[in-house]
């Protein structure tokens, strides 16, 4: 609880030397609204009054709610420059309220004069790349219109499978029945053969065998 000091008041702290300033409470009068402070420092507490006229807050040169603020920023600067303030009521006139004004009213910002920039260019999806048509599968071997190599009916010796006989030799292939492995079917124009005998002089049977035509 904050004492109720009264008159004598005790000097004013000196500068630097006060502890706090504290707001008490107001009152309303006729015609003005009084706020009371207290200073705290080393020559002890001091007490003070602050009015504020009614018509400075009927003509907006004040809001209500500001009024406790106003008067204590009003001490404050008083005790910090050791000034006397007496113990009488002190007015808070329309100067020191402009004061208060111009220190807590925010100064608009103030708008760049920086011509705007232009506004960005509409977005445009890429295109996505057409896929690629796939590479054509390798073709067959190429084959050797200029003419058959062998004739049908040949008796022929190959190295890997042996003796055989040419049953066709056309449209670039031969066909040779080997005696132990067989029909195989060869590209002419690779095929390495040792002819053993004239053209159709050999001839398959129906069984797969080989034998001299008669």
């Amino acid at each position: 609880m904050v004492p109720n000091v009264t008159s004598p008041q005790p000097p004013p702290p000196s500068p630097g030397r006060f502890v706090r300033v504290e707001y008490l409470d107001f009152r309303s009068a006729a015609d003005h609204r009084e706020y009371r402070l207290a200073v705290y420092g080393d020559n002890g507490p001091a007490e003070f009054r602050f009015r504020i006229a009614f018509a400075a807050f009927g003509a907006g040169r004040v809001r209500i709610q500001d009024g406790p603020d106003v008067c204590y920023q009003r001490l404050l600067r008083a005790v910090a420059a050791g000034e006397t303030v007496g113990p009488d009521l002190v007015t808070i006139d329309d100067v020191e309220l402009a004061r208060y004004r111009e220190a807590h009213t925010q100064v608009p910002k103030r708008r760049s004069s920086t011509p705007a920039s232009s506004p960005p260019a509409p977005f445009v999806p890429r295109t996505p790349p057409r896929p690629r048509s796939p590479a054509p599968p390798p073709g067959p071997l190429p084959i050797d219109d200029a003419g058959p190599a062998f004739h049908e009916g040949q008796r022929v010796s190959h190295a890997v499978f042996g003796v055989g006989v040419t049953t066709s030799s056309s449209g670039g292939r031969t066909i040779v029945c080997f005696d132990d492995n067989g029909p195989r079917t060869f590209v002419t124009s690779l095929l390495r053969l040792d002819v053993l005998s004239a053209p159709h002089t050999w001839e398959t049977g129906p069984r797969g065998k080989n034998r001299l035509r008669l």
